[in-house]
């Protein structure tokens, strides 16, 4: 893809950056809590209802008190798997629905924020696997800073979720 920025060459001659067009991705599942905890799934392929359910069921395990999940409108968020999941898991889990298209409500954007613009987004990518390398460095680095997760709490359209999420 096209690269915009500063780089350097030699003297009297345009530099010349490869890049390649082809696009590739990763889905990534992630949750934040106002205690400053993060879980993440990064996969290759869609994001549907059972992959959400099992994303959901790593997330509970071992838990004593309930999580709550603010979502967004994904549509893989209100399947009816998904539904009967958090039926049946209701004293382990609570998922609370934000405003459709207000993605400013939701602390976990602020990782996704984190990592697009001030982490990976003026790297260059190689491949896919080296995009996925750096991904992975990126949300575990951010995991490991307590403060900064429990900061995206702390913006005025995110600090009613302070004590809940």
């Amino acid at each position: 893809m096209t690269r915009h920025g500063r780089t350097w060459g030699m003297s009297g001659e345009t530099p010349v950056i490869k890049a390649s067009m082809l696009r590739g991705g990763y889905n990534v599942l992630s949750v934040v809590t106002s205690e400053g905890e993060m879980n993440y799934s990064i996969k290759d392929g869609t994001v549907n209802g059972k992959r959400y359910i099992g994303f959901l069921g790593e997330l509970i395990a071992g838990r004593k008190r309930p999580l709550i999940v603010l979502a967004d409108h994904a549509t893989f968020h209100h399947s009816k798997q998904v539904r009967d999941y958090v039926r049946a898991h209701r004293s382990q889990l609570r998922v609370f629905f934000l405003p459709k298209r207000a993605p400013e409500y939701n602390p976990d954007e602020q990782v996704w924020n984190e990592v697009k613009n001030n982490r990976i987004g003026k790297q260059p990518v190689k491949n896919k696997e080296d995009l996925k390398t750096r991904l992975t460095s990126a949300l575990d680095s951010l995991k490991q800073n307590t403060q900064r997760i429990t900061s995206f709490f702390h913006l005025p359209d995110t600090q009613y979720a302070e004590g809940v999420a």
